[in-house]
């Protein structure tokens, strides 16, 4: 988010890294299927519980949008839960914040340096248990770019990096170097243009001194035709990950438990990487006194059981491993908030891989797309492949996931769940 913003730009220029769990555009469809499950379809409750949470994400909404860095200490202060067990995880790896003071170091990067951020805070799901909520929406981050002669130069800088890169192969900078090119030489009008890329929120708020206020939250971007991060494409993903899983050891009222762990395992088992998951198994995992909902990698809400078994079902022969030893929780009696991270693992030949790309292409020239923006979007779905390509193939991508869950009927089950993918590179045209 902003403070990784700032560091990338330094070395890179308009490059820098950003969120998501999924490659729809190229026929791989890992948890997302087209199943848009929309916020105006759920019913929006009114009671005085639902306006004052509400009332805070309109705050938060507020403080966004004034980017005040003289307020950011009182922001946090009248928004989140103060100590060490508010958590917040941003759309890059490594972009685990743990405690209010941490929180605040992020948001104080936000305002300095990230895009204008808006969130649908008047239609956000909002569902409760006595003295804590939980709530999903999306929204929506802005991104500017410009021909100036310092980008340039940090474009070239950054193509000059991959091409001395010793760490991956020949064949791999230069399927890597042919996508950066894909996506920064391409013919655009104005100086300088503005592009609004969606963004997932969720979040857990308790009444505290007779305020709501917020405890936890996750914030998600989409990938473009595959995710950023993959680690037969590199040795830093790798690293990015082994040190985001090493930060949970600084949070130091972490309430995991074998119960919970077990919850967990039910994703791995019964639910991602089946050709079908029956609505009965979804019963079973997921919570039947409240609306279940998911927000899955491209940002998608999706509201039911019903809704969510077809999410489920929709995965292909996939193979989920979660990393439980490195999650964290906090149990507030009413419920459970949890995060985790793991690994997202298929094959895919070279040829299935071309197959896929050229069925993709098939669809966007049927699109009502201007010629324009099919020729680019041609350009990159091509260029993207032929990178991914280059790298074998075995895909292992890094996942991270939040979730509410509660206790009915003395079992554990999921409320909520919001699925992403570390968001890492900004490029005009990605999106």
């Amino acid at each position: 988010m902003g403070l990784k913003l700032q560091k990338q730009q330094k070395s890179i220029g308009e490059i820098s890294k950003k969120g998501e769990l999924t490659m729809k555009k190229v026929g791989m469809d890992l948890l997302d299927k087209y199943i848009n499950g929309e916020l105006g379809e759920v019913k929006k409750c009114d009671t005085d519980a639902h306006i004052e949470i509400r009332q805070v994400l309109e705050r938060f909404q507020q403080g966004y949008s004034e980017r005040n860095l003289e307020k950011v200490d009182t922001f946090v202060e009248e928004l989140f839960i103060k100590g060490e067990d508010t958590c917040v995880l941003g759309t890059a790896t490594g972009e685990l914040f743990l405690g209010s003071d941490e929180v605040k170091e992020l948001i104080k990067g936000d305002w300095e340096y990230w895009g204008n951020v808006n969130i649908n805070w008047e239609d956000a799901h909002i569902s409760m248990k006595n003295q804590a909520a939980w709530f999903s929406t999306t929204g929506t981050v802005s991104y500017s770019f410009e021909h100036t002669p310092e980008r340039y130069d940090g474009y070239v800088d950054f193509i000059k990096n991959i091409a001395e890169d010793s760490k991956i192969t020949p064949k791999q900078r230069v399927a890597f170097i042919n996508q950066v090119l894909t996506l920064t030489y391409h013919q655009r009008e104005g100086k300088k243009r503005e592009y609004l890329w969606p963004m997932g929120l969720s979040g857990v708020l308790l009444k505290d001194g007779g305020k709501w206020k917020i405890s936890h939250l996750q914030f998600s971007l989409p990938k473009s035709n595959f995710p950023d991060e993959r680690f037969e494409s590199s040795e830093e993903f790798i690293e990015n990950y082994n040190n985001q899983n090493n930060k949970v050891k600084e949070y130091k009222n972490n309430q995991i438990t074998e119960e919970l762990k077990a919850l967990l395992r039910t994703l791995e088992i019964q639910l991602i990487g089946q050709s079908e998951v029956s609505q009965e198994v979804v019963k079973k995992y997921f919570t039947q006194y409240n609306v279940p909902s998911i927000i899955g990698t491209e940002n998608n809400l999706h509201f039911g059981v019903n809704s969510i078994s077809e999410f489920f079902s929709q995965q292909g022969d996939l193979t989920l491993s979660l990393d439980l030893d490195h999650a964290i929780a906090q149990n507030n009696k009413e419920l459970i908030w949890v995060e985790a991270t793991g690994l997202l693992k298929k094959n895919i030949s070279e040829d299935n891989l071309a197959e896929l790309t050229l069925k993709d292409l098939g669809n966007l020239f049927s699109s009502e797309v201007e010629s324009k923006e099919k020729i680019f979007a041609a350009h990159k779905a091509v260029a993207c492949s032929l990178r991914e390509g280059a790298s074998g193939e075995a895909y292992t991508y890094p996942v991270r996931l939040t979730a509410v869950v509660s206790k009915e009927d003395e079992n554990l089950v999921f409320e909520n769940i919001h699925f992403s993918f570390p968001s890492y590179w900004i490029f005009e045209g990605k999106l």
